[in-house]
């Protein structure tokens, strides 16, 4: 499929229209998208791959790309970057992840089990 010209110019016509909306993708991210896009219409309408290509709207799968790279970079926000999640409030190990506290260790004598 990739080495057809309609392939080719599909990604072609999409990454220029996300080049216009100011979206950078790469190539291959793009191609492999139009190819899974392609493959899933001919599998659930039961046609053959170069009979989906009429379904293909180059703006459409560009606006559903640059919608997901924007969720994707809401999602991800600069300030929870590097930190590990807390536990909740009422979870005893908060204590242990807490700066300042101790693991409580088993005293000595609790631990002997003594000689028979």
């Amino acid at each position: 499929m990739r080495k057809t010209k309609a392939f080719k110019e599909a990604v072609a016509e999409t990454l220029a229209d996300l080049a216009r909306r100011g979206v950078t993708f790469a190539p291959a991210t793009v191609a492999d998208t139009i190819e899974q896009q392609i493959t899933a219409v001919s599998g659930r309408l039961g046609i053959q791959v170069r009979s989906a290509w009429k379904y293909f709207d180059p703006s459409a799968t560009a606006d559903r790309l640059a919608k997901s790279q924007a969720a994707f970079e809401e999602s991800s926000s600069e300030k929870d970057v590097g930190q590990a999640p807390m536990p909740p409030v009422d979870n005893p190990e908060l204590a242990l992840s807490s700066p300042g506290f101790r693991t409580p260790r088993p005293s000595p004598a609790a631990t002997c089990t003594g000689s028979s």
